[in-house]
This record gives C-alpha cells, sequence and structure tokens, in this order.
C-alpha cells in the first residue's frame, strides 16, 4: 500500500478494491465467509495460498504417474493423443508457479 501523502493511493486503493471484489466474489460461499475482512488483495492471496497452495502435490504425483504409465495398447490415435494431452495440461495446471529470482524483482 502506497503512504498515505503518495500521489497514487486512492488509484490503488481502488484498484485494490476492485480486485479483491473480483477474487471473494470467484470463491464458493464457505471459503470467502473466512476470508471477508482482509483489506488487501495482498493478504488474502497469501491466506488462500496458505491455505490451499500445498495440496496439489499429492495430484501432480498422481497425474505424472498416469502420464509414465500411459500407453497406446488397443486404443486409437486420437484418443491416446486426447489423454495424453488432458494429463499434460493436468500437469501443468497443478504444478507450482516458478518464483522471480531476477535482481530487479521485488515480489520475492
Amino acid at each position: 500500500c502506497p503512504a498515505a501523502t503518495s500521489p497514487t493511493r486512492t488509484l490503488w486503493k481502488r484498484n485494490n478494491a476492485m480486485v479483491l471484489s473480483w477474487l471473494l466474489n470467484s470463491l464458493s460461499d464457505t471459503i470467502r465467509s473466512s476470508v471477508l475482512y482482509f483489506e488487501t488483495v495482498e493478504e488474502l492471496w497469501k491466506d488462500l495460498e496458505e491455505r490451499f497452495g500445498q495440496s496439489n502435490k499429492a495430484r501432480l504425483f498422481q497425474v505424472q504417474k498416469d502420464m509414465s504409465c500411459l500407453s497406446q495398447g488397443e486404443i486409437d490415435i486420437a484418443s491416446y493423443y486426447t489423454k495424453a494431452k488432458k494429463l499434460w495440461d493436468e500437469s501443468f495446471a497443478v504444478s507450482e508457479m516458478p518464483r522471480c529470482i531476477c535482481a530487479k524483482c521485488e515480489c520475492g
């Protein structure tokens, strides 16, 4: 959050409120009720990441196992490709996002 005297504070607050609203409206009622009182997107995101960010490791392991066991067998090539692509896409979706390590990065 910019300092109270910063000329960008008003714009930051408006954008924060808009993104906070988007995120809250995308959550289920149960989860939303537990995070309603966060004031910044950063606080909300960190809480959700802490709660749900690590649960994909078991699923990722299962998807990788399924990928290694996949074989065409008796199915046609289109069906085989579809199964392989589905597993590849799911693997990408549940993988951890890489952290920025560049020297200029402030996000860590």
